[in-house]
């Protein structure tokens, strides 16, 4: 009788949808669009689809019970708030700097850094790969506490934001950043329209262009979900700030994502 409800635990296990349990700290909230940028524990960031950004803050420790949708972003059917980081640590590519502020590309969320006047960090330039210590402050603030280049042998990025289709490129506005991308020939953009919620990934190349690798929809978690991304053939991985794997094939909408 003992085996056999063991039996029973184990199929029930393999019949019950795939979930992962991640935590880590919440980096950038973007609530309009219910996306959720998380730090994990090797710097790298991940887009998160849930309706709970609505009371998510920026440092807060969570613990969520996700599943990977096929953009690379992930759709969490569970959030629950652990604790308070005072400081973040990421990974991302460094997009524009000027005095007071950094902006960087980390997952796919555009990030703004306030810079530190005391911190020697004037050789850092826009496209390096850079991995960023940041201390928490008021009104999700991130400050600077140390920004270190780091070596990439394929540096890119990933951008989610609105899309506009121009003539060989595209142009993806995320907040107050727009980037243009340019568009390999023979990347097929006739299942993408102006407007649409996207996450766009990228390579730089050595004279600073950037160039589209992957896009798919992401107005929500079934959309990241469906097969409706697409790439030139020589998608590297989405670059040194962990955009995600692109995988093709249509799926379930997340349980976190919104409609």
């Amino acid at each position: 009788m003992k085996r056999l409800v063991v039996l029973l635990i184990v199929a029930a296990a393999l019949l019950a949808p795939s979930a992962a349990f991640a935590s880590g700290v919440v980096l950038k909230v973007q609530r309009a669009t219910h996306l959720v940028a998380v730090t994990r524990a090797n710097n790298r960031v991940m887009l998160v689809h849930t309706n709970a950004a609505a009371r998510l803050k920026v440092g807060e420790r969570v613990a969520m019970t996700a599943r990977a949708l096929r953009n690379g972003t992930m759709a969490a059917s569970a959030v629950r708030v652990v604790g308070h980081a005072q400081k973040v640590k990421f990974r991302g590519l460094m997009l524009r700097k000027n005095h007071d502020r950094f902006v960087v590309s980390a997952g796919g969320a555009i990030v703004n850094v306030n810079r530190d006047a005391r911190e020697d960090d004037d050789d850092v330039e826009a496209g390096d790969a850079v991995v960023v210590t940041a201390n928490v402050g008021d009104d999700d603030d991130l400050d600077e506490d140390n920004l270190n280049p780091v070596d990439a042998a394929h540096p890119g990025g990933a951008i989610e934001g609105t899309l506009t289709i121009g003539t060989g490129k595209i142009t993806v506005v995320s907040e107050h950043l727009a980037l243009v991308l340019n568009v390999p020939a023979g990347f097929d953009l006739s299942h993408f329209a102006n407007g649409d919620e996207v996450l766009a990934q990228f390579t730089q190349g050595a004279d600073g262009t950037l160039t589209l690798t992957t896009l798919s929809n992401d107005e929500n978690a079934r959309q990241a979900d469906e097969d409706d991304d697409n790439d030139d053939g020589d998608d590297d991985g989405g670059g040194d700030d962990g955009g995600g794997d692109h995988r093709g094939g249509r799926g379930d909408h997340g349980g976190g994502g919104h409609h």
